[in-house]
């Protein structure tokens, strides 16, 4: 097919991309509980947008940078649709000057774009696109009890798709590193972090879905057969906080017997885990050379250079034709690449003002997933709370050595975990709430578990 048949291809896709959003928002307002299933599939979603359920409105694929263009997906549709369909809210969404603050430091980073303005303008764009999607998650958490478990039963469901797919490139293709659908493990590795603790945390709760046993266990085959120093690391680390965290809010048979259940695992799992690591470092050299620090060095000279930063997606184009990678020892076969710290990419493209900006937003809602879960020590809320804080935690230290939070696929996955914190605090009454939202106590769903028994919820207005 010639250029003019794809483009044509192309705008087609997206005038009926925008054409659905229409139906689907008028059949959610009439059956405003098939919600939930839609809720269900965001969560699912950015499992599989690398299955080209995504186009760019603009497109630079020459661009050496991490984002080539200005992209709408699929699941930005669904969103709008969603959007569109809930309830008015009559409050403030949490988080908003935090996030605001970083997305105009980002902004202004294009006006100072080192080489070129428009790939600049590519990171804004994905920024607003994952606040119409935190607005959206934000908005129905706090409107409906059970929006949280709907989103995570479709993270769960993308999670065993996972496994599924990364045991068939280990023992039917060979492959030693299995990356998914994700096309790399690192990235996996990653986003598994924001599904397992969550599920985690619900399973130590007593909550007896299938999905949530089924779910941490798919986490653990993913992050193994990564055979990512950091990802499994650092999920033994997540797993380990989260326990602690449970029993120091209540000691049960439950999580005696899931601790019992878990060392077996690690017993079982671990011949297979020390053997794919063996095989990893028998067929990588390391050598003397260390890319991480290559690249961080580099990092640090353009901050040295540029305080204010070179702009968005500007920074291999800079490292290159500046002469920074070859000044920091860069080898050539590594020039392309972006450092792995996210703090130091942060701070190299939109400066000490998009650093601290970035902070900033990164602190708040890991405070709010911990004070507001730790409060709510009788309620699963906060035991999913506290799960989600976790994921956070892991997911900023990861980033210390990964930078691919920068990238579509885990910020819908940040933005969503983001949205189900200020929601769930807003359900708990960690911000003031005007009349007109849920009060009571709607544990995540119809039902809560006490003593082993189920007893029924009543909503109440105030």
């Amino acid at each position: 097919m010639n250029l003019v048949g794809k483009n044509a291809v192309k705008w087609i896709g997206l005038l009926l991309l925008l054409a659905a959003i229409k139906p689907i928002n008028s059949w959610l307002r009439r059956h405003p509980g098939d919600i939930e299933k839609a809720l269900m599939l965001m969560g699912f979603l950015p499992w599989v947008l690398d299955f080209h359920l995504y186009m760019a409105l603009v497109s630079r694929v020459e661009w050496p940078g991490y984002l080539s263009g200005i992209e709408v997906t699929v699941l930005d549709a669904l969103t709008l649709a969603v959007y569109l369909s809930l309830p008015r809210a009559n409050h403030l969404l949490p988080f908003r000057i935090s996030m605001g603050l970083y997305f105009f430091a980002v902004l202004i980073s294009v006006f100072q774009a080192r080489y070129a303005w428009l790939p600049a303008l590519f990171y804004p764009w994905q920024l607003a696109r994952m606040f119409l999607f935190y607005a959206t998650v934000t908005t129905a958490c706090a409107t409906y009890p059970r929006a949280a478990l709907a989103l995570l039963k479709g993270m769960s469901a993308g999670l065993l798709f996972e496994a599924g797919d990364v045991l068939w490139e280990r023992f039917a293709l060979g492959v030693l590193q299995a990356g998914g659908t994700e096309n790399h493990q690192n990235v996996l590795g990653m986003m598994s972090h924001f599904v397992v603790f969550p599920l985690f945390a619900l399973l130590l709760s007593r909550r007896r879905e299938w999905w949530t046993s089924s779910g941490s266990l798919a986490g653990i085959i993913v992050q193994i057969l990564t055979v990512s120093r950091a990802t499994v690391g650092l999920g033994l680390f997540g797993y380990v906080a989260v326990f602690l965290l449970s029993i120091a809010r209540e000691w049960t048979s439950r999580k005696a017997v899931i601790l019992f259940v878990s060392l077996a695992a690690v017993a079982v799992l671990a011949p297979l885990t020390l053997e794919s690591f063996q095989k990893r470092f028998a067929v990588q050299s390391f050598g003397t050379y260390d890319e991480r620090v290559a690249l961080e060095k580099m990092a640090s000279l353009i901050v040295s250079d540029y305080p204010m930063g070179v702009g968005a997606d500007n920074f291999v184009i800079v490292a290159i034709v500046d002469g920074y990678s070859q000044r920091a020892g860069v080898i050539p076969n590594s020039r392309l690449a972006v450092v792995h710290n996210i703090y130091w990419l942060v701070t190299a493209e939109t400066g000490f003002l998009g650093l601290i900006a970035l902070l900033n937003f990164l602190v708040r809602p890991l405070m709010v997933a911990f004070v507001c879960g730790w409060r709510h020590r009788k309620d699963v809320r906060g035991d999913l709370l506290l799960g989600l804080g976790v994921s956070l935690l892991i997911l900023y230290i990861h980033s210390l050595f990964e930078w691919v939070l920068i990238t579509y696929q885990p910020q819908y996955f940040f933005t969503l975990e983001l949205g189900m914190i200020a929601g769930l605090a807003q359900q708990l009454g960690y911000w003031p709430q005007p009349a007109g939202l849920l009060a009571g106590k709607p544990r995540l769903g119809l039902e809560t578990l006490q003593s082993g028994r189920a007893r029924n919820i009543r909503y109440t207005r105030r």
